[in-house]
Order: C-alpha cells, then structure tokens, then sequence
C-alpha cells in the first residue's frame, strides 16, 4: 500500500524534496569565504576571471604557474570563470552552484535508484545520500564542484544506459547521448573515465533481458577514453598522471601501496557508513606507509574479501545490492592508489561517487523490509526501518550543517583541521604560515615546535630549503624559515648568521617578535 501510493505522487514532488534537503545541509555555507584550494585556483587566479579567452581553459593545465602544470579539468576550469563573472567575483555564488549541483545528483541518482529499487527504497537511497556528511568538503569549496558534476551525470549516464538496454537496445542517440555525458564529466574531473566499468556492471547485474549488439558502443568508448588521456597528455606535456605522489605513498612500490591502503580501507567503510568524525587532512603521519600487517591491514583485507564473496552471493538474489557494492569497488579505482600512486592517500572529497553505490547498497536492504508484497514483513518492523531512515536523515542533516562552517574561512579551517588531525604535519605547517601572516607569531611558533616535535626531520629540511632560498636571492622566504629554525634552536650559530646577512640585504628585523 506504501508504494502503491507513492507512485501516484508526481515526481517533481519528489525532486523538489530532494532538492530541499540539499539545501537544508549546504545553506550554513552560504556565507563562507573562500579557503583552501579555492585561494590559489580562485581568488588569485587570473584566468577564471575573464571569459575574454574560452579556448584557453581547454588548452591549459588546471594548476597554473607558479605550480607545476597539473590535472587537466577544462571544464571545471570554465565553469569557475563563469561563475566568477555571474557572481561578480563573490564566494557566495560557487555555493549556490554547489548546492545545486548536489540537489541535481541526488535527483539523478533518485531515477537511477527506480529503475532498480522499489520507488520508496529509491527514494531513501536518495533521500540519504542528499545529506551524507561526507560530502561535506565536495560542497564546500567550489574548486571540488567536479566531484558533484561527474556524481551527477554518471548517475545520469547510468539510468539512460539501464533503461535503454531494457527497452530494446542501445540506438544510435542512446549511444550518443551517454558518450557525450561520458565526455563532459571526464572533462569535468578524471575519475568519470570509470563510467564503462559501471555500465559493465550494470549489464551483468540489473540489466534484464538485454537486448541488441554492444561492442560498437563499448569500442566508441574505448575511443573517448584514448582521446581523453591523449589530450591530457598533451597539455600536460607528457603527464598522464599527476606531478607528485603523496608522502605516505612516495618511494613505495606497488606491494607497499597495497599494503598501505589495506589500512585505508577501514576508514572507507567509516566514512561511507557512520561519518561521525571527519577531517579535512589526512596526510603525513595521520596515514603512514606501512611496512608490514597490522590490525587495519587484517581489518582491510577482511572487509574487501567479505564484500567479494557477499557480492557473489547475492548477485542473483539481490541483484541491486550487488550493484551497488559493485559501484562502490569502481569509484574507489582512480584512488586506490596500487597501480598508479596519486597525491594523496584519503580525502573525503573523493569519497562523492563511491557514496552513491553506499546509498544505493543501502536501498536494497531495505527492500525486503518495505516491500508490501510476498511474504510482506509485520508493519511494526516496516514502522522500524521507516524510523531509522528518518533518524539517519536528521543526524546526516545535523552534522553536515554542523561541519560546513568549519570552511567558513582559512583560520577555522587551519585550526579545526589540526584539532581533527593533530599529527599531520601539512596541517600544522599550514596553520604555521597562516599565523605567521595573521601577526600570531607566539601561537605560530608553539605549532611550529609541535610540529618538530612530530617530525623531528622537520628542522633540518627548512633550514636547507632557507639556504636554497638565500642562495637565491631570495631573502624574504628564507627569513621566514630562519625564524622559525630558530624558534627551535635559538643558539643556532649558522642559522643566526645567514638571518643576519638576510635581514640586512631584505631590511627585514633579524629577531623574531618575542
């Protein structure tokens, strides 16, 4: 009776709801300034302030001078430029376009969900999903909107794929269509290129009674996914990859990487499933290289063997939740980090896709709960599930409202960021700098110590990156780092001379503030 009179609402009641919980978890935001990634990419970049010049975004790497040319994202580059100029340069535009995108893919993984799930299971895999606080830090900054738009058009792509092979084939447009979705989230960030895999996966899970020839499109696929890395190559200037690897990754080889994120399997699993405490950083000495087993590579191992053999299984009985522990697998590809080492390790971020399968994996457990047919369960357990599912959407609404003003602006984000993660390294030093800046130099050197303290390393690489820095020419970094050398060590003899001769030739004090 539930379904039944659900499918009588028209679905733009539902999209409206959808959208409305979108909102209801992005709205605190609406006032954040821009922090992060959104400095360099944004506020300081020349190039998404003008659309003078729309074929350059294409033609240019997505970190621009003074970094090292990295990613190639055109189409979230032009859509940073837009943005910029509708909003006349204000952050209050990049979270409404978030906000919105968000809402758009939770609606679109709402028709991906009924053409799997009863029409009540889809709408709370949705539902879910519109107010996972993992999402948090992908709705946040608008540098990270190409996770929010490849969620969006999979999901999309997927849903026509379903449905067209359902219905008698894939015909010309069907194939057009779902290449052209293909190409515009690849274009928007490097993870879409997995779409085939999950269309594949589609095809051998909830398919049913396909119909007409697939290797044209499969090849057409294989097509764009050449074109696409050939392009990236050549903008990149050879780099298909990325131009770093991150710290807890570097010098390891494929073994060793394997090994290290066994042990960032579990904190996956906690983030797709209670994401009670989140982070902004995860880097140095938050997550380590790991020489060897331990309790999170045993924990690892175990959860990914449990999900291969409980996929197996319910494959033919459950065929939606094997798709969508299925999903989960594929998006987690582009950052597993055991064939091609990326520049980090975990970020909640990159966590938008695979949350999709989460939430769809969580919509067919609930089907035999909801379903009102067959053997159909007792209404107070039906009552139950219906319960939990709003206390979920309460406590997802809470803590993403709650976690989005930790990126209201740079230094409650620094210093959240430290409190969450307190023995990440990046962390500290970038709240270092950003004191240092503030004129909090007292405060800036009790986290600077802290952070010597954690990486007792830490000394002698800035005062050997001061010495490039002076050698250079280049006094007014190298004071900086001197400085704070010295906040460590404050007889050290060599650094106090190089201070002084740095001073001199920059008129800069020689002494830090006491």
């Amino acid at each position: 009776m539930l379904l039944a009179e659900s499918r009588r609402r028209p679905r733009w009641v539902v999209e409206l709801a959808l959208a409305a919980l979108a909102l209801a978890v992005t709205a605190p935001g609406f006032d954040n300034r821009f922090v992060q990634d959104e400095l360099p990419l944004i506020l300081r970049n020349e190039r998404v302030h003008t659309l003078a010049n729309p074929a350059g975004l294409f033609t240019t790497p997505y970190w621009h001078a003074p970094f090292p040319p990295a990613l190639y994202r055109p189409l979230a580059t032009a859509g940073l430029a837009v943005q910029w100029k509708a909003g006349g340069g204000s952050p209050a535009m990049y979270r409404w376009v978030s906000a919105a995108l968000l809402a758009g893919a939770a609606i679109a993984l709402f028709h991906l969900g009924t053409l799997i799930l009863p029409w009540v299971a889809a709408l709370a895999a949705a539902a879910l999903f519109a107010v996972h606080p993992v999402h948090v830090e992908a709705v946040a900054l608008g540098v990270n909107q190409g996770e929010l738009a490849v969620g969006l058009l999979l999901c999309w792509a997927t849903a026509w794929y379903i449905r067209a092979r359902r219905r008698g084939g894939l015909r010309a447009r069907d194939a057009a269509g779902i290449l052209l979705l293909y190409l515009a989230a690849a274009l928007f960030k490097e993870n879409a290129l997995i779409l085939p895999g999950l269309l594949l996966l589609a095809e051998v899970t909830v398919v049913r009674e396909p119909r007409g020839p697939l290797r044209p499109f499969y090849l057409a696929c294989g097509l764009a996914f050449a074109l696409l890395i050939a392009a990236r190559s050549l903008v990149l200037g050879g780099d298909t990859v990325g131009t770093f690897t991150a710290p807890s990754l570097t010098g390891v080889g494929p073994g060793g990487r394997a090994l290290t994120m066994l042990g960032v399997v579990p904190h996956w699993a906690r983030l797709l499933v209670w994401p009670a405490e989140l982070q902004a950083d995860y880097g140095p000495m938050e997550i380590v290289a790991a020489t060897g087993w331990g309790p999170a590579q045993w924990i690892g191992l175990g959860l990914l063997l449990g999900a291969v053999v409980f996929l197996v299984v319910v494959r033919g009985r459950m065929a939606a939740l094997a798709f969508g522990l299925g999903w989960i697998a594929i998006a987690l590809i582009p950052v597993n980090n055991v064939l091609v080492p990326t520049g980090i390790a975990l970020a909640e971020r990159t966590l938008f896709l695979a949350s999709a399968g989460a939430a769809l994996a969580i919509g067919a457990l609930l089907v035999p709960v909801l379903k009102p047919t067959g053997r159909s369960p007792a209404p107070a357990l039906r009552g139950v599930a219906i319960t939990a599912v709003g206390v979920l959407l309460v406590l997802g609404i809470w803590r993403s409202r709650s976690r989005i003003l930790v990126w209201h602006d740079q230094g409650t984000l620094l210093h959240q960021t430290v409190a969450d993660a307190p023995r990440s390294i990046g962390a500290r030093l970038s709240l270092v700098r950003f004191l240092e800046d503030s004129g909090s130099g007292a405060d800036a050197r009790r986290h600077y110590r802290e952070a010597t303290r954690l990486n007792p390393g830490q000394l002698a690489q800035d005062r050997a990156l001061g010495d490039q820095y002076r050698a250079a020419g280049l006094c007014r970094p190298a004071v900086r780092l001197y400085r704070r050398v010295l906040s460590v060590v404050p007889e050290d003899p060599l650094v106090l001379t190089f201070l002084r001769d740095c001073t001199v030739a920059d008129s800069v004090s020689p002494h830090p503030k006491p």
